[in-house]
């Protein structure tokens, strides 16, 4: 059982909080903060949560926490401050405090039982920001300062690691940038993710210790370089944290349009659009810098048949089903969309023909053996797949059609096979 330390100074809301919390935490509460400070002292700090009055006689809450977290190093205990004031100053005072919120009292029956039970179930979480920091102790701080406000930090400190968590398909809601990175600076890094589709949406705040003109100087350098928002070190805490929130929140906005705007709404895989825009992307990559990339077609056996006999809510069901399985066997680094109907594709950058064939049977004997359920009733299915490999010679639309020949030549051999295109001399085999 979670235990709760509760301190106030009114009998009233001391049986408020404890007839709120004790069906379901074990609760230790004081009438002053000297008396909880007291033992505190005497060495019972395991707590999960702190719940401290701030205007207090004798002992403020406000001087029980300093307390707490300098002279009893309990930095990391959650604390919640209580206040009946409405004025901005306490809201202030309790980010300054290192608090990780502020409620006001009196609360509404059932109101403080549910803000305990989401904070303990992680559904007070605002939001997840990389933290890219060189020096181990800023990034603890910076970090540390998060996590109280219900922020989720991910730690690098190069930005060679920051582009690894990215590509490791984190999900980052915004990025705090050191720009005097070792190696990989933060203009390198910022100019990086947005010329990448995948992550220019993210904001990114840049942080310098410069001063005066050379402050003045990274700032401009850094919003060129594509930076959306910046803070000088040594920064204000409540200023941090709202440039932190608001970057959050334009984050979740972004994405919810993109999701509408890129999300084929069936599958939740890349729409069409999206995807050959993607596919664009790596195409010329590929070509400026001489990368391998492969492509992958793959279309459902005999989808009418499904339709037809299942009807077109069984059918729905079997395309969600496969961009399910899809999703779960390519790789981190590969890129699954739905072409429309039937018709999937797969990008796989930095793959050669042979390593995306032999993906493409994986996928091709994983969905053979899978069955969908569907209204008490079993649903088996095949597909048939097409791979080709970017030739410098060649254009996108080639690189499509190559895989497309190949698919036409998977259905014409029988179905539920993998047909590659080979461009050493223009052939299609049999994998």
């Amino acid at each position: 059982m979670k235990r709760i330390l509760v301190c106030d100074d009114s009998e009233f809301i001391r049986k408020l909080v404890k007839r709120e919390l004790e069906s379901r935490y074990d609760m230790e509460i004081f009438n002053d903060g000297a008396e909880a400070y007291e033992h505190l002292k005497e060495g019972d700090t395991n707590f999960d949560f702190a719940i401290i009055d701030g205007e207090m006689p004798g002992m403020t809450g406000w001087e029980l926490v300093e307390k707490t977290k300098s002279e009893l190093g309990l930095e990391d205990l959650p604390t919640v401050i209580l206040t009946a004031s409405d004025s901005d100053y306490f809201k202030h005072k309790a980010f300054d405090s290192g608090v990780f919120d502020y409620l006001k009292k009196p609360f509404k029956s059932g109101e403080l039982f549910n803000y305990i039970n989401e904070y303990f179930e992680g559904k007070l979480n605002r939001g997840t920001v990389l933290v890219v920091e060189d020096s181990k102790v800023q990034n603890k701080t910076m970090s540390h300062q998060l996590k109280l406000k219900h922020i989720t930090p991910i730690s690098v400190f190069t930005g060679e690691n920051a582009l690894k968590t990215l590509m490791d398909n984190k999900e980052i809601d915004a990025i705090l940038l050191d720009i005097n990175l070792p190696g990989a600076n933060g203009f390198h890094i910022t100019k990086a993710l947005k010329n990448d589709e995948r992550f220019s949406w993210i904001p990114i705040i840049g942080i310098t210790a410069a001063e005066n003109e050379d402050r003045v100087d990274i700032m401009n350098k850094a919003f060129q370089s594509g930076v959306d928002d910046f803070i000088s070190k040594p920064y204000i805490l409540v200023e941090f944290i709202a440039r932190v929130t608001s970057a959050i929140k334009s984050s979740k906005l972004i994405q919810k349009l993109k999701e509408e705007s890129e999300i084929d709404s069936l599958t939740k895989l890349y729409n069409r659009r999206t995807f050959f825009r993607l596919l664009e992307h790596y195409f010329e990559t590929s070509k400026r810098y001489g990368n391998e990339l492969s492509f992958i077609m793959i279309d459902i056996d005999k989808f009418k048949n499904v339709n037809d006999v299942y009807g077109h809510a069984g059918g729905d069901m079997v395309l969600k089903e496969l961009a399910r399985i899809l999703q779960q066997l390519i790789r981190k680094s590969d890129i699954v969309g739905r072409f429309g109907g039937e018709e999937f594709g797969v990008i796989m950058p930095n793959t050669n023909i042979n390593d995306a064939s032999a993906a493409a049977e994986k996928l091709r004997e994983a969905i053979q053996t899978h069955t969908t359920q569907f209204d008490s009733q079993d649903i088996k299915i095949t597909i048939s797949i097409g791979v080709s490999e970017f030739d410098e010679k060649d254009n996108i639309e080639k690189l499509i059609k190559k895989a497309d020949d190949a698919l036409y030549k998977a259905k014409e051999l029988g179905r539920n096979r993998v047909c590659l295109c080979d461009n050493k001399n223009n052939s299609i085999s049999q994998l």
